[in-house]
């Protein structure tokens, strides 16, 4: 399996954000703090897919663990953010109704066998109407149509599949660059 030359450039910076997130850790309000172990836990996935890619073993479940994952740590960040206590409690329900619908989804029409096209895009659109991160908008606006056709897309030629894949590696180091900044600006 080759390995696009974009996704290593993704996977170097996403790795240099967590190291400065690391770093400057101690300094780092609530929410950065968050991030940070968000930003983590999205590289040991990344790279869990990519061994298990290697050694030809079926890897698209972790994605809808890490979909539920990067939900729930988003909207920790937001809600320790937030001021006001009714706003903390809408991005509550909103969260406890996306993880009732996780489990369900993942009980009837979300297999394992497929990427979690219904509960990553709507996770997307839920990243979007909360944001005020604009690392999270890129990536969320940027990749919401590669999730919501991510399993289509399985359908055409491994070629193409790997150009239109570039577009999230794109968004992907563009908001990592993002965080990165936000990691190091003074407190």
């Amino acid at each position: 399996m080759k390995v696009p030359v974009l996704f290593y450039i993704f996977l170097l910076i996403q790795s240099g954000t967590a190291i400065v997130g690391g770093f400057r850790y101690r300094n780092l309000p609530r929410p950065l703090r968050i991030l940070e172990w968000l930003i983590i836990i999205s590289t040991v996935v990344v790279v869990g897919q990519l061994t298990l890619a290697f050694i030809k073993i079926h890897n698209l479940w972790m994605s809808h663990f890490y979909t539920l994952i990067e939900i729930v740590f988003v909207v920790f960040m937001y809600s320790s953010w937030m001021k006001k206590p009714q706003n903390r409690f809408m991005l509550s329900l909103c969260l406890l109704a996306f993880v009732l619908f996780w489990i369900v989804s993942k009980f009837t029409f979300e297999s394992f066998a497929f990427r979690d096209g219904w509960t990553a895009t709507i996770s997307m659109i839920l990243q979007i109407i909360f944001s005020i991160a604009t690392g999270i908008i890129i990536y969320a606006a940027g990749s919401l149509f590669w999730f919501a056709f991510f399993n289509k897309m399985l359908q055409i030629s491994p070629e193409r599949f790997k150009q239109v894949y570039n577009l999230n590696w794109i968004l992907s180091i563009l908001s990592n660059l993002l965080y990165a900044r936000g990691f190091l600006c003074k407190r």
